[in-house]
């Protein structure tokens, strides 16, 4: 992150590293703002608290951003109930089940289902 640069026109990208729309995003990113912060959701070690700010931005419960498409989720999470707290668990130990980039950009956060989402924030 750039220390002089407004924090409204800094984007961030949370996002898997083999994720290819991940990397497009980031290059579309870099014709917005000037700092575009890329962070890998398994090297970023966040807190629960830092989690649920971007859930805030959301406005998505844990479980929400969760890919239900994958092995481990259908073979492990599939039907079953939980606090909202420990879907944050879920999200925090298993970062590679979250479904898509994440871009934050002042109060905001979206998925980046697509690369060119990235001019919606």
């Amino acid at each position: 992150m750039h220390k002089s640069t407004n924090k409204k026109n800094e984007i961030s990208i949370i996002y898997n590293a083999n994720c290819s729309k991940a990397k497009k995003a980031m290059a579309y990113a870099r014709s917005l703002a000037k700092a575009v912060d890329s962070i890998e959701y398994d090297k970023w070690g966040t807190t629960a608290t830092k989690w649920k700010e971007v859930l805030a931005k959301m406005n998505k419960r844990p479980k929400d951003i969760l890919d239900k498409s994958k092995p481990y989720y259908q073979q492990n999470l599939r039907g079953r109930e939980f606090e909202d707290r420990d879907w944050l668990s879920v999200v925090m130990r298993n970062p590679e089940l979250i479904r898509s980039p994440i871009a934050i950009r002042g109060g905001k956060a979206i998925f980046l289902d697509n690369p060119t989402d990235i001019y919606r924030i």
